[in-house]
């Protein structure tokens, strides 16, 4: 169909729809739906010459495209969604060369890598659909995590890709759930943590070291940018301690105590870490106040009291976005915030996209690791949800307190290149 016959059928539509009494701000709804469907059908559909600035999105309609940061053109890396065949996942690799994601084909799973332009696709069929994949920082390897049976128990499985030899298969490195596990930058090992209890080093040829005698209450543990550090929580009769290890798991300092559940991230430079501290009595995975500690001298401050639910260090390290709970107009909702070092800016207060919302951000720690919400020069970052109660899709942050987010596309999540 055209654009110029779609957009007569868009006015045929509204004219009718007036007609049988529906109200004008259906009509205007129901215009704006096909007007977006124009806008995409004009949009280019060669793929961009470069992953730069790139927005790696899950549409609405179940497909998975690239759009320009700048409101670029849409350029489909799938095409035939539907009730029977969903793609979820999307991931960049580290360099933001290659891209991977997950086929659910009724009962079949795959795992599916391309370069960024789509090209070189290549598909592996896996027992278990793959629910988080997170690109070695090389990018020749990916892991990922799925269900699994083991003794006729239901658990998970973190299985590692070559994707450089011939006939790659997956192979399954560890058991357990629930399990996190963080790249060491060299790509060639891991850090677990798995069913509460395990710490343990995990290499990609399957040899693995114990850690730790017995886990505090977190989720992810976290490989340092810089490569010499590991950071996890352990637990005594006393008390669990937030802890920086060598890579053999010498302990070097104790960064916290304390006394519920801690969630945690490390910036990009290794300097400084933000946690978050949530009462066990509490639903929610991750709610509380925010803190931020200099991982040298262990000095720490309270960035803010509010009930935060997640937080993303920009890659320049400067700059942490944090999303807190917010009451505007007497409905609860969320709004990001982002704090420099000396104070936090408000910015956008949303609603959630349900896919971020149930899918991404109870384990935004895990997520903070492999899949990017900050532009590479830490100007603005990505979110998907509705905004104000009205327009629902993706929105860019740019980071000018006098400039309400902006519109760019229809999707349900959306991750930036890293480059």
């Amino acid at each position: 169909m055209t654009a110029r016959l779609l957009l007569r059928l868009a006015l045929w539509l509204v004219l009718a729809l007036l007609a049988t009494g529906c109200n004008v701000d259906d009509a205007r709804a129901q215009l704006r739906r096909v007007v977006d469907q124009q806008r995409l059908l004009r949009e280019a559909a060669s793929p961009p010459s470069s992953p730069a600035n790139q927005l790696l999105v899950q549409d609405t309609d179940g497909n998975l495209y690239l759009v320009g940061a700048d409101g670029g053109a849409r350029f489909a890396l799938t095409t035939d969604a539907s009730s029977t065949r969903q793609y979820v996942q999307p991931t960049w690799s580290a360099d933001g060369e290659r891209i991977a994601w997950s086929r659910l084909d009724g009962t079949d799973s795959y795992l599916i890598t391309s370069r960024f332009d789509g090209s070189e696709r290549a598909e592996l069929a896996v027992p278990f659909l793959p629910f988080y994949i997170y690109w070695s920082p090389a990018g020749n390897r990916l892991a990922y995590l799925s269900s699994w049976v083991s003794l006729n128990q239901r658990s998970l499985a973190l299985r590692v890709v070559d994707i450089s030899e011939r006939g790659n298969e997956a192979r399954t490195l560890a058991e357990g759930q629930p399990l996190y596990f963080s790249w060491a930058p060299d790509g060639e090992q891991m850090v677990t943590h798995i069913g509460t209890e395990r710490i343990e080093l995990q290499l990609v040829t399957g040899e693995q070291t114990s850690l730790a005698a017995a886990a505090g209450l977190f989720p992810a543990p976290q490989w340092s940018p810089d490569g010499q550090r590991l950071v996890y929580a352990t637990a005594d009769n006393l008390l669990q301690r937030l802890v920086v290890a060598d890579v053999a798991g010498n302990e070097l300092a104790e960064l916290t105590d304390y006394s519920n559940r801690i969630s945690f991230s490390i910036s990009p430079d290794s300097q400084r870490l933000a946690y978050l501290i949530t009462e066990r009595a509490t639903s929610a995975n991750n709610l509380g106040p925010l803190y931020v500690v200099d991982v040298g001298s262990r000095r720490t401050r309270e960035v803010t009291d509010r009930p935060v639910l997640a937080f993303f260090w920009s890659p320049d390290s400067q700059k942490l976005a944090y999303l807190a709970l917010d009451v505007v107009s007497g409905r609860l909702v969320t709004r990001w915030y982002v704090w420099d070092g000396r104070r936090s800016a408000p910015y956008a207060a949303y609603i959630p996209s349900r896919t971020f919302l149930d899918n991404y951000l109870p384990f935004f720690d895990q997520y903070a690791q492999s899949h990017p919400i900050w532009s590479p020069d830490s100007s603005a970052f990505v979110f998907a949800g509705s905004v104000g109660g009205g327009r629902t899709g993706i929105w860019v942050q740019r980071l000018d307190e006098r400039l309400a987010p902006e519109f760019l596309t229809t999707g349900e999540y959306a991750t930036w290149s890293p480059r």
